[in-house]
């Protein structure tokens, strides 16, 4: 696995450097603009998450899957380096826009440390793993132009159905941003961190679960 993660390092040092500065840029411009703090964080998350993603496109580029599991490495092996490597490039990018997101927090002299501050940013980072954890048994069960269709197409269906399903609601008399900030307040911050941790885990794991199946049963 160690031989895999250097690729996709090497990978992220030539392409994601770019990405990322191009993301920053773009996130400070919308922070001194009057966005909110949280907006560069956020955007460089999800930014990063959807390059972890695609890197499995440079995987299948003129058949290197084929070749990759040639050598000593087991489709297990493959599917576990691309969690790891895309947990560590969603945090570091986390990291990098909490940084920045809280450089302008001490320049308007707000604090730091506010619970809804951090709730905020943490609430970026489970967004971005359930995106990644959508993204990555798809790209792995549907190959080139093929999973570059399917992904938006599966994204737009889970908006409909949210935003259908938000709207039925609400003509069955149920005011749902009503009851969702009710039972927010009554979680609390403890409540709402510990979910913060515990959906974007769950998502991981089952995805991976998925990935690991969908590899094992695919043919090159």
């Amino acid at each position: 696995m160690k031989g895999l993660l250097i690729k996709d390092f090497q990978l992220a040092k030539t392409q994601g450097k770019m990405l990322l500065i191009v993301a920053l840029v773009i996130g400070v411009f919308m922070e001194i603009a009057g966005m909110s703090e949280g907006f560069v964080t956020g955007y460089i998350t999800i930014i990063m998450s959807v390059f972890a993603a695609t890197s499995i496109s440079y995987d299948e580029y003129e058949n290197c899957f084929s070749f990759l599991l040639v050598l000593p490495v087991s489709r297990k092996e493959y599917v576990n380096e691309k969690y790891v490597f895309s947990g560590i490039l969603i945090f570091s990018a986390w990291l990098v826009g909490l940084t920045v997101g809280s450089v302008f927090r001490i320049i308007r002299g707000e604090p730091v440390l506010s619970a809804e501050w951090l709730a905020g940013c943490f609430s970026y980072i489970t967004v971005a793993v359930v995106f990644l954890s959508l993204m990555l048994p798809l790209r792995l069960k549907f190959e080139g132009e093929k999973g570059r269709v399917v992904l938006p197409i599966a994204i737009a269906a889970m908006g409909i159905l949210i935003y259908g399903g938000v709207k039925l609601a609400n003509l069955a008399g149920i005011d749902v941003t009503g009851s969702s900030i009710k039972v927010l307040n009554q979680m609390g911050a403890a409540g709402i961190m510990a979910m913060l941790v515990i959906i974007p885990v769950a998502a991981a794991v089952i995805s991976w679960i998925c990935s690991r199946h969908i590899l094992e049963k695919k043919e090159f």
